[in-house]
């Protein structure tokens, strides 16, 4: 059976695969570094929380924006989604593992 994917803002997918499909259409049409707003806004901010949650990840301090990032390793190139902290300090993540985690 499929895992479903349910935010807490409400909006939900039928699969996995379908809401990965829903933030990659978001990140593929966002400009760079320009931040979401709105009910986008709101669901990136929950799957990342949600995220977080589920694998005791600790946060600097609340994240206040999330936005189209360049993300680089060895290698590779990537885009991926930044987010933006309270404190001033800022970070990329993968929705793909946001969105896999159990």
């Amino acid at each position: 059976m499929a895992k479903s994917v349910s935010l807490k803002t409400g909006r939900t997918f039928k699969t996995v695969t379908a809401a990965k499909d829903h933030f990659a259409a978001l990140l593929k049409g966002g400009v760079l570094k320009e931040p979401y707003l709105g009910a986008d806004l709101d669901d990136i901010r929950a799957a990342y929380e949600a995220y977080c949650a589920k694998t005791n990840w600790a946060l600097p301090s609340p994240p206040v924006s999330f936005y189209p990032s360049q993300g680089s390793g060895p290698g590779y190139t990537t885009r991926c989604f930044g987010v933006s902290f309270a404190d001033g300090t800022n970070a990329t993540f993968s929705m793909d593992k946001a969105l896999r985690v159990k």
